[in-house]
């Protein structure tokens, strides 16, 4: 296959899929990793997509720039806020809280800080939202990623080990009913997130529709991780497992 083939394939495999790895486009393309590593550079400087570790992700906006998560914020907005306000009633007073980065969890937060709780986050954007809140909010420290308003790295993980939380509640890349598996695509995210699902008595995952039969970069866990998961009114052909949670829009 010729290199113009291979990278038409590249983008087409992103166009669909959002992210690939390096080593299974490799495999689908019968060459070697390096080659498809050089087609993942060209097609970077022609921006066409980014590069990310082991693999690579869509360009999301029309003028070929990543979408930051400031600019994703206003995406589906309706139905993160129907799925946040369901999720949030299950967080009593007293309760200590993760909220996990991500633009989903914005809504949650602005609710929760109405309660007299504690919340724990690495999710800077959360700090946007605060206008006297009643909840005590602790910003999780470390290296400040200002493309994903997050703070991570190895401060923020130890950081974060020093909790309990009675409630954690989780966004993500994409979820497979099929394959019951949930996913996320920043190397950095997913080892909090993970610290978090063990110091938590209850996890929660909030998604809404849009995120179904996508894919991410990352597998974080199965589907049955998970107390519940919050989404909105579900259409597809696949039989959803007992956990999930649909939120209806009212009429």
């Amino acid at each position: 296959m010729i290199a113009s083939e291979r990278r038409r394939f590249i983008l087409e495999a992103l166009e669909g899929r959002g992210v690939i790895s390096l080593k299974d486009t490799a495999r689908e393309l019968s060459v070697a990793e390096i080659t498809v590593r050089r087609d993942f550079e060209k097609l970077e400087s022609a921006g066409k997509l980014k590069r990310v570790q082991g693999g690579a992700t869509a360009l999301e906006d029309p003028d070929g720039a990543e979408l930051t998560m400031l600019t994703k914020l206003p995406k589906n907005m309706l139905e993160k806020e129907l799925v946040a306000a369901a999720a949030a009633e299950l967080v009593k007073e007293g309760e200590s809280v993760f909220i996990d980065g991500g633009t989903t969890m914005i809504p949650l937060a602005s609710l929760l800080m109405k309660k007299n709780i504690r919340i724990i986050t690495y999710n800077t954007m959360v700090i946007r939202k605060v206008s006297k809140p009643v909840a005590q909010i602790i910003i999780i420290g470390g290296e400040y990623l200002p493309h994903y308003n997050m703070n991570l790295g190895p401060i923020a993980q130890d950081m974060l080990k020093q909790f309990y939380f009675d409630r954690a509640f989780f966004g993500c890349s994409g979820i497979d009913i099929g394959q019951q598996m949930v996913y996320s695509t920043e190397p950095g995210s997913l080892n909090m997130k993970r610290i978090a699902m063990e110091s938590a008595k209850y996890n929660h995952l909030l998604v809404d529709s849009s995120k179904f039969s996508k894919r991410g970069f990352l597998k974080l866990c199965d589907t049955d991780r998970f107390d519940s998961i919050f989404t909105n009114e579900f259409s597809h052909d696949e039989k959803l497992p007992n956990n999930f949670v649909i939120v209806h829009n009212p009429k």
